[in-house]
């Protein structure tokens, strides 16, 4: 698929310093040699103790070529919606060091260019429907490819013990030819044009009302958004699911047709959608 050069100067988040915040809930424990500057520690996908590579969430090619500002849940969450963050600015784009080379190299060539096709087309998408999409539009994408690097993201965005009680996942996303997945991983996506990045770790939501919890892992960056949910579904029902994007088989290049609803991200907390308002943050300050 040809890439071509888009526009977005209408864009203007995007042209700009960006927030990710990214919640931690489990250890990420490394070592850094001062001398070689190398950081070693837990690959994230093989899980072996190997020197760590830095992993773009998501792929470099897919627009994250730009300077970012990482902030910690409880530092964004006092944050107004329009409200700009101070910080160290981490100017190689969103992402961490959890890879070891081998994995990161690997699911690179098996799905990075695949997955950056699949975003040039939304974006594309994005900016002929003047950032609102009614219609459905169909391109062609290698599903199985786009979601393996998806759950490649989740592996960085979950910790380093996620994937010693995700085997199978782990699995599926190491061997390019597997294909199916168990019906406890499902993902999810939408277009997304504004708001924060987010870049979360697994995190339970409770829906007092209805009475359901959902187990989820969100990661943000333009043109969209992925959930990632363990034995659970979302609470939002806008949220389209594309886990049958595991159902293809590597090289299988399909007519997929898409339409997904464009939704915010002014707050922090995972599943959270509501549309810019400037009393939605809670501020511990007063």
């Amino acid at each position: 698929m040809e890439r071509r050069l888009y526009d977005l100067s209408y864009l203007t988040d995007l042209m700009r310093v960006r927030e990710f915040t990214h919640i931690l809930t489990l250890p990420i424990t490394y070592l850094v040699n001062m001398a070689k500057r190398k950081i070693i520690g837990i690959c994230h996908l093989c899980g072996l103790n190997r020197e760590l590579t830095f992993e773009h969430v998501p792929p470099k090619a897919a627009f994250n070529n730009k300077p970012v500002i990482p902030l910690d849940f409880d530092v964004a969450f006092k944050l107004r919606p329009e409200e700009r963050p101070a910080g160290p600015i981490q100017q190689r784009g969103m992402g961490k060091y959890t890879l070891c080379a081998e994995c990161n190299n690997n699911t690179g060539l098996w799905y990075g260019s695949s997955f950056a096709d699949w975003c040039y087309e939304g974006m594309s998408i994005l900016q002929r429907s003047g950032g609102k999409p009614a219609l459905y539009h169909t391109s062609y994408s290698y599903p199985l490819r786009v979601i393996k690097q998806i759950a490649t993201m989740f592996f960085t965005a979950c910790g380093e013990k996620f994937a010693s009680l995700n085997e199978e996942l782990v699995r599926f996303v190491l061997n390019r030819r597997v294909t199916g997945l168990s019906p406890k991983y499902r993902f999810y996506t939408y277009y997304n044009l504004e708001g924060r990045l987010r870049f979360s770790n697994i995190v339970g939501l409770i829906d007092i009302e209805k009475g359901k919890t959902s187990i989820m892992s969100e990661i943000t960056f333009p043109p969209f958004g992925y959930v990632m949910s363990l034995d659970s579904t979302p609470h939002d029902n806008q949220l389209v699911e594309i886990s049958y994007f595991s159902q293809y088989g590597y090289n299988e290049l399909v007519s997929i047709s898409r339409r997904f609803p464009v939704l915010p991200t002014h707050m922090p907390s995972p599943g959270d959608y509501r549309p810019y308002d400037p009393t939605l943050q809670t501020d511990s300050r007063h």
